[in-house]
């Protein structure tokens, strides 16, 4: 027979239902809402169901920093999102790191434009002096090239750590880098019939739109796969940075 006195372990995303559920049925029964929970007694009931405070500490400075999702799921953004985000958290202090990536990203080519608070924004510098080391940069010094913007949130998560999040925005998004792909391949198609059409060829004329579609077809891949090696490029470079703090 089975144990009924044994209960079942519940998965993470379970707990979540039961401790909402059991707040609605607070709310219903007229107890008086909470006015909040202290960070400390959420790690203590994440260490009843198995977490460890460390994860909880991390979950709380990324919620009071506005980079937790919504619904909890941690999932990163889409692959195909013209943002990369990396976070860490470290044991750097807050005014080391953010030296730290400063440095990093004026070696970049990158220049400070506004910071408020927690949050730093960089854009790439358009001077003369940025535009001939970036053409001169035989040895590929420069890997955070063709950005928009590189957004920077560096906050205490505890008394002894920091959470360090950074994102950059390339300057291209994989749409419009597909599209100049399957220009290629319009640009055959008319090409092609037009020739025929010079030339009295109907072989040509008929032709244009099968050809028109194997080069774009192939441009496409081409073009998307040069943006995502791109984007894990990108990924990469921040993710090393993030390592070294």
């Amino acid at each position: 027979m089975t144990d009924l006195r044994r209960s079942p372990r519940l998965s993470r995303d379970e707990v979540a239902l039961v401790l909402r559920r059991a707040a609605e049925l607070d709310a219903a029964a007229g107890g008086p809402p909470p006015d909040g929970y202290e960070p400390a007694a959420v790690e203590e009931a994440a260490r009843e169901v198995g977490l460890s405070p460390a994860a909880v500490r991390q979950a709380v400075a990324e919620l009071r920093a506005g980079v937790l999702p919504a619904e909890g799921t941690g999932r990163r953004r889409a692959a195909t999102s013209r943002v990369v985000g990396e976070q860490r958290l470290v044991a750097t202090p807050p005014e080391a790191a953010l030296a730290h990536i400063d440095r990093f990203l004026r070696t970049q080519m990158l220049e400070l434009r506004r910071r408020a608070g927690d949050r730093s924004l960089y854009r790439q510098r358009t001077d003369l002096v940025a535009s001939l080391r970036r053409n001169l940069d035989f040895a590929g010094a420069i890997k955070l090239d063709g950005l928009r913007t590189i957004d920077v949130l560096v906050t205490p998560a505890d008394d002894e750590r920091t959470l360090v999040r950074i994102e950059a925005e390339l300057a291209t998004s994989r749409a419009n880098a597909v599209a100049g792909g399957a220009a290629a391949g319009s640009a055959v198609a008319v090409a092609t019939g037009l020739l025929g059409a010079v030339l009295a060829e109907p072989a040509l004329v008929i032709g244009a739109l099968p050809a028109g579609a194997v080069v774009g077809g192939g441009g496409i891949r081409v073009a998307a796969g040069r943006w995502q090696r791109r984007r894990d490029d990108v990924a990469e470079v921040l993710a090393a940075l993030l390592d070294r703090l």
